[in-house]
């Protein structure tokens, strides 16, 4: 992979991250071109020549250079907010590339959709058909609609990030769906394209897939008996990544896709299928480059504190997530205790009882796995401005592909 020590240093390719420190400050992402590259080739085989339609979900990380690159790709746009809409429309994405997911949108945001003519809106709730009939109707406009069914099926995953059971806040049951769809004529602004579902996120075992397969099958089939014709069938996404071995490739941490792939078209393949991954895409691009500021302890508590912090890698405080530890440089020696930012929180730790390099002030270190929902879920939180995205390309060439924020820049909305 693109990361790897070379003479005991970590390097993105054939650059020294130091040279990146150097050039551009800490804390910062790193992102290598090759992984990004290698993620959309997995997904491109495994499902674009397959035949399903893929949509990249847009919030696991928005830089328009990278979603330059998936739309090279072939991959359209999953989005949740008008904010993702005018982004996608920015860079080029076609109508028939968006999709809009999303289980709270305004009417404004509806409305700038519906004028767009999007692809698909994947509906959440009996109220937000409502609206978007309505609206649609004053527009002289068809919503092209898909319903999110809730299949009440368990992701075996974090409870933060489980979007299919009946106590999350996502989708419909599936006895209203049913009422609706066969009932089409009470909303005669809306198109019935078919049905949307999604699980979870950080799914590593395939069976809840199985199962999401399973469950489709028998309730399309259930609806077909019932003069319901769909076209398309949305499985969403969440296929997991190994964030213990960020290295690791995608393949081998879910070595099912191909298989689950081929299963939904032996089972669904009367439908345009469809998928939007966002986190295996992004998150082993990229690494959080940072600076050690000084050893501590508290007693026999040892701190590394660092520089940079839950306003930039937010996961670990919000999720408890694990994120891999590397010492820029290889240390012989390592001792057990937290690495934590500069940020006012006692949350404010990015590893908790980790077995440490023994690092000093000014060394650089880096936590892995930083490509998804870290920039894009980045605050200014303590007055930190935003930081910097550097991309290694291909050929080795660093790009600056967002500067870091200015002091001006902050205060310019008060």
């Amino acid at each position: 992979m693109a990361f790897q020590y070379l003479n005991d240093r970590l390097h993105c390719e054939s650059v020294d991250l130091k040279t990146v420190a150097e050039a551009y400050g800490t804390p910062n992402y790193v992102y290598s071109e090759t992984i990004l590259q290698r993620n959309a080739t997995v997904l491109k085989t495994c499902f674009i020549d397959r035949g399903f339609k893929v949509s990249y979900a847009m919030k696991a990380n928005s830089n328009p250079e990278i979603l330059k690159l998936f739309h090279s790709f072939g991959l359209g746009m999953d989005i949740v907010s008008g904010g993702e809409l005018k982004l996608a429309q920015h860079l080029g994405f076609t109508s028939d590339e968006i999709n809009y997911a999303g289980v709270g949108k305004t009417l404004e945001e509806l409305t700038l959709a519906l004028e767009a003519q999007i692809a698909h809106f994947n509906v959440e709730s009996e109220f937000e058909l409502e609206q978007l009939n309505a609206l649609a109707g004053s527009l002289g406009r068809q919503a092209p609609v898909l319903l999110r069914l809730n299949p009440d099926i368990d992701p075996q995953t974090h409870p933060h990030i489980s979007t299919g059971l009946k106590t999350n806040k996502f989708g419909m049951d599936p006895d209203l769906i049913s009422s609706i769809l066969i009932n089409p004529l009470e909303y005669p602004h809306i198109d019935f394209h078919g049905l949307h579902c999604h699980i979870g996120s950080q799914i590593l075992n395939p069976q809840p897939f199985d199962d999401l397969i399973d469950y489709l099958a028998a309730f399309t089939a259930g609806l077909e008996q019932k003069g319901v014709e769909l076209s398309d069938i949305d499985l969403g996404g969440g296929f997991g990544v190994n964030y213990h071995d960020a290295f690791e490739d995608i393949l081998t941490t879910t070595p099912y896709l191909e298989s689950f792939a081929e299963q939904a078209l032996g089972k669904l393949g009367q439908y345009q299928l469809h998928i939007q991954p966002g986190r295996v895409l992004v998150a082993n691009s990229a690494l959080l480059l940072a600076q050690v500021l000084g050893n501590k302890a508290n007693g026999d508590h040892k701190f590394v504190v660092i520089d940079g912090s839950t306003t930039e890698l937010i996961r670990p405080a919000l999720y408890d997530a694990y994120h891999a530890f590397y010492p820029h440089e290889k240390q012989p020696n390592s001792s057990t205790g937290d690495i934590v930012g500069p940020v006012c929180e006692s949350s404010d730790g990015l590893a908790k009882g980790r077995e440490i390099s023994e690092v000093q002030t000014g060394d650089l270190v880096a936590f892995a796995s930083a490509g998804a929902y870290a920039s894009s879920m980045a605050s200014t939180y303590n007055m930190r401005p935003l930081c910097p995205e550097i991309m290694v390309g291909v050929d080795g060439g660093i790009k600056l592909i967002r500067r870091r924020q200015t002091f001006e820049e902050m205060i310019a909305l008060y």
